[in-house]
């Protein structure tokens, strides 16, 4: 009967320590990615994205439409408001269609990637 309980204590805590990993890994530390900033209703939609698009960007971001990263090697990152640090999610804004560099934390939910924006620098 101790030998039952030990052992179920032991799961208990093997188990916990699983879910403190899983945790630590959908958050991956400070970050730096640089890309085009996409208006994901488009790009979802139809891939639509570079200089061709670029007023339409504009425009969808501005109506609400999410923003994400769009790295060289064809990553997109969902781009979220950091609500510390909101200037950066509202720089962001200003470069529909442009490249950027963004500095922040990287996040990983259910397959869905993301950086929460500390900082925004636009490449122009």
């Amino acid at each position: 009967m101790i030998n039952i309980i030990l052992n179920k204590k032991k799961l208990a805590s093997l188990l916990v320590v699983a879910f403190i990993a899983i945790g630590a890994n959908a958050q991956q530390g400070t970050s730096t990615i640089t890309g085009e900033v996409l208006d994901m209703a488009c790009y979802m939609k139809s891939g639509a994205h570079g200089d061709g698009h670029k007023e339409c960007a504009a425009g969808c971001i501005k109506g609400g439409s999410p923003m994400g990263i769009l790295t060289s090697d064809n990553k997109v990152y969902l781009l979220v408001e950091n609500h510390d640090k909101a200037d950066a999610y509202a720089e962001a804004k200003k470069h529909a269609g442009e490249q950027v560099t963004v500095t922040g934390t990287l996040s990983e939910r259910n397959g869905i990637n993301a950086i929460i924006a500390d900082d925004v620098k636009s490449k122009m």
